[in-house]
């Protein structure tokens, strides 16, 4: 079957409502269902920028007695053919304008002679009232037929007077406007939701065409519009500041401090963040909501950022607003694609109290990236958002029925409170972004419609129902990414190669330290004690300078032991600390901690004692707890007292660990001799060991 999409507004290349995310994404996925589906729409001037479009056109015609040419590229991120129609009226850089009703007549008239002459389709489909009359001129084609969507019924287009003025109006042409003759003579109307389906055929909702509809309303149908869940997927969307998914909505906090800090508000976690995108105009409840906000945020910590542009009058009055609460309300008076998707995963509750709406998109893409919404139960956002009861844990959002300001109050508050509980909040964001919300069931309502208005049988092919459910099984399945198994493995591997570098280093560190302990063992001069008041970043630190220095000491052992194998070295030192374990009388020392003046002048007077014991020094190892330290150093008090002077307090502040060369150790005993008498009473400093002193004396 071919069917061909004709409309103003295609995503992402050309979009300013809903229209454009229809026909951006419901061709997709009967190209995926394999219908040849094309798209045509106008060659804005813009376009170039996002698109490559060759410079060849495929077709030349006239229409309104004006030339036009159409050029052919795909739709990005698809295989679907796009027709762009030149034509110089379409040349400036925007869709709408002051001469659109004159634009998009040529624009329908052009895509006719296109269809009837280039590309014939079995199916046209319509959307809105830029392509109206294309149903009027369809309808004595025997072989094409028309689908027709209204997506906005208060947007009817040029009346009956500028159409005959303007262009080609056949004799059996009826209707007061381009709107009206498109539902009057497609072959099936279809609607964006099933509830504003109904809406429309009474007064309220009708916009004066609801006797119309109601008369044609055999032909008219409610289809819920999708969204492109692969496009718009949190899990791999590379605009948002963090990706995340419904098992690690912990990491969406990030996209919340990133927008607080794009538009200027008050970096806090903890405030309730509200967010809204959309068309500043009456429709969309901004009335309400500038009505009930500054109560509201009175009493609340609550903040607001609105992304979107239209009516003056809204904008200033939003201006205003964000003037008297700088910090807390931001207003960003534009469209952009990229800061909608970030107030989407960044705020905890999206504002959509619209007058009427049709079907809406922006709530769903708020759900699908774990924002809650808070609607009003009108049109589509009735058959979208359900009522949430914490109490049965059951529902998307938070609704309200009546256009009423304090309506929108106690709904708004009822959802503050309910940001509270945190567990019950984020099993609600939870719940909204596990929905269903792709197009495959829509595009199954159309295909069933298309057969129909075809001759066949309008159901559903059992290869097609099963290809449907596959392809929803796997948009709910949250796959962050096709080649995760691959990155996994490949992370698993650098780890396993970093263990085995870390392990090799640890061995050549410990086999370096093992030679360096088994040289000082050798050392008669070598037995330090490590003053225990010192902290273990300061040990650490001389303890590497230490080794250094003592493999430079000069002594007799180490001169004696220079043609030595280091695994002769080895075995003298393991000798040596047997016979320096059976000493009784042995003082502990510290190889690798030197740390300060204090440690040099106890070296010089343990080294008297070396002359004459030879192997009475015992070498204290690393992995000795303090508590030994602090029993062995208790047995030999006594004469540490004696012959050791505590350090003065002035010394403390000037540690040094350079350890002098042995004629520099025994030009320092006469100093010691001296400072042996002095009174160490007023000096001491605050120590585990200065209080077993104490204690003893």
């Amino acid at each position: 079957m071919r069917i061909l999409f004709v409309g103003a507004e295609v995503a992402p290349l050309a979009k300013a409502g809903g229209m454009g995310d229809v026909i951006g994404a419901l061709p997709k996925v009967l190209h995926q269902l394999g219908y040849d589906v094309r798209i045509i729409m106008p060659y804005y001037g813009f376009l170039d920028d996002k698109i490559e479009v060759p410079s060849e056109p495929i077709w030349q015609s006239n229409a309104m007695s004006q030339e036009f040419s159409v050029h052919q590229t795909t739709l990005p991120d698809s295989h679907v053919p796009l027709y762009l129609l030149k034509h110089h009226s379409f040349a400036p850089r925007r869709i709408y304008g002051d001469d659109e009703y004159w634009r998009f007549t040529f624009f329908s008239n052009a895509a006719a002679e296109f269809a009837w002459n280039f590309w014939k389709p079995d199916v046209i489909h319509c959307h809105d009232w830029h392509t109206g009359m294309i149903p009027v001129w369809m309808h004595e084609t025997p072989d094409i037929t028309t689908v027709f969507t209204i997506h906005n019924l208060a947007y009817q287009g040029p009346g009956r007077g500028f159409l005959e003025h303007t262009t080609w109006c056949p004799w059996y042409m009826d209707g007061d406007n381009a709107m009206a003759t498109g539902i009057k003579f497609a072959g099936r109307i279809t609607t964006v939701s099933p509830t504003y389906a109904q809406q429309i055929q009474t007064p309220a909702y009708g916009e004066r065409l609801d006797g119309l509809l109601s008369h044609f309303n055999q032909n008219l149908v409610g289809i819920l519009n999708g969204i492109d869940m692969e496009l718009y997927n949190p899990a791999k969307d590379q605009f948002i500041y963090q990706t995340f998914t419904p098992d690690t909505l912990e990491k969406r906090m990030a996209n919340k401090v990133g927008l607080q800090e794009e538009t200027g508000l008050e970096i806090n976690k903890s405030a309730f963040l509200m967010g809204m995108v959309t068309r500043l105009v009456e429709q969309k409840g901004i009335d309400l909501i500038l009505q009930v906000l500054d109560r509201f945020m009175a009493h609340t910590d609550a903040q607001l950022v609105v992304l979107g542009s239209g009516d003056h009058y809204y904008e200033n009055q939003l201006w205003q607003l964000s003037a008297r609460y700088p910090g807390r309300v931001s207003v960003q008076i534009l469209y952009n694609d990229v800061l909608s998707r970030r107030i989407f995963a960044g705020s905890d509750v999206f504002l959509m109290p619209s007058r009427f709406e049709p079907c809406g998109i922006s709530q769903l893409f708020a759900m699908r990236y774990g924002c809650v919404p808070i609607v009003r139960r009108t049109g589509g956002l009735r058959d979208t958002v359900t009522f949430y009861d914490p109490i049965t844990q059951q529902g998307t959002g938070y609704c309200f029925d009546h256009y009423e300001p304090l309506e929108l109050l106690v709904c708004m508050i009822r959802a503050w409170e309910g940001f509270r509980f945190k567990e019950d909040w984020m099993k609600l964001q939870q719940r909204c972004m596990t929905q269903d919300f792709s197009w495959y069931k829509s595009a199954a309502e159309y295909i069933k419609i298309y057969k129909e208005l075809t001759g066949q049988a309008g159901e559903l092919t059992p290869e097609e129902e099963d290809k449907i459910n596959v392809l929803i099984t796997k948009n709910l399945s949250w796959d962050i990414n096709e080649n995760s198994t691959l990155n996994e493995k490949a992370t698993e591997d650098k780890g396993e190669n970093d263990s085995e570098i870390s392990n090799k280093e640890k061995q050549a560190i410990q086999e370096n330290t093992n030679t360096v302990e088994g040289i000082n063992l050798e050392q008669p001069s070598s037995s330090i004690t490590n003053p225990e008041n010192k902290t273990s970043e300061i040990e650490t630190e001389k303890s590497s300078e230490n080794q250094e220095e003592n493999l430079e000491q000069p002594s007799s052992s180490i001169t004696d032991s220079e043609d030595k194998t280091s695994e002769i070295e080895t075995e003298k030192s393991s000798e040596n600390q047997e016979e320096n374990l059976e000493q009784p009388s042995s003082s502990i020392t510290n190889s690798e901690d030197k740390t300060s003046e204090i440690e040099t002048e106890k070296s010089s007077e343990n080294q008297e004692e070396n002359v004459e014991k030879p192997s009475s020094s015992i070498t204290n190892s690393e992995n000795q707890t303090s508590e030994i330290i602090i029993k062995e150093s208790s047995m030999s008090i006594d004469k540490v007292k004696t012959e050791t002077p505590l350090p003065q307090s002035s010394s403390s502040n000037a540690l040094k660990t350079e350890i002098a060369p042995n004629k520099a150790i025994t030009s320092s005993q006469d100093v010691l001799t001296n400072e042996t008498n002095s009174s160490v009473s007023n000096s001491m400093i605050y120590s585990p060991k200065t209080e077993i002193m104490t204690e003893k004396s």
